[in-house]
């Protein structure tokens, strides 16, 4: 997936009213993890990531241990707009979904199921379990 696709993506997720914006979403969000996850992990994610993009998982302070609450907080301290601040928690799960997208669910799923159990990191992929929607165009007509 290329840099314009997966930032379009994350702004469609997310409900975001212009790229910029989604491009915050992505940097508070991934430089956030990359602070979480210890530096191997990230490395891994990132190599499947638009080159645009891994750089905040590779350049965070990684190996920081702090709770999802926390994760929300420095997702909404570096948004840096009041607009997207109060839903750091939407934000990051809209993140996660498009990386997903870009390294397949497996991988995420690896690197969320090193993170402690019990402080609600599993949110992140809360995505997951929501039923796909579906392009009405996509669907083939029945004969």
């Amino acid at each position: 997936m290329d840099h314009d696709t997966f930032i379009g993506k994350v702004q469609q997720r997310a409900d975001l009213s212009n790229r910029g914006e989604a491009d915050t979403a992505t940097r508070a969000t991934l430089t956030t993890l990359g602070e979480r996850i210890q530096g191997g992990e990230a490395d891994d994610l990132a190599a499947q990531l638009p080159v645009e993009i891994d750089r905040y998982l590779e350049e965070a302070e990684s190996g920081q241990r702090f709770d999802f609450e926390e994760f929300a907080a420095r997702v909404a301290d570096r948004v840096e707009l009041d607009s997207l601040a109060d839903r750091p928690g939407q934000l990051a799960q809209a993140v996660m979904s498009v990386v997903a997208d870009a390294t397949g669910t497996g991988e995420l799923q690896d690197v969320v199921t090193h993170l402690p159990q019990g402080e609600g990191y599993g949110r992140l992929l809360d995505f997951a379990e929501e039923e796909p929607e579906i392009d009405e165009e996509e669907v083939p007509e029945r004969d």
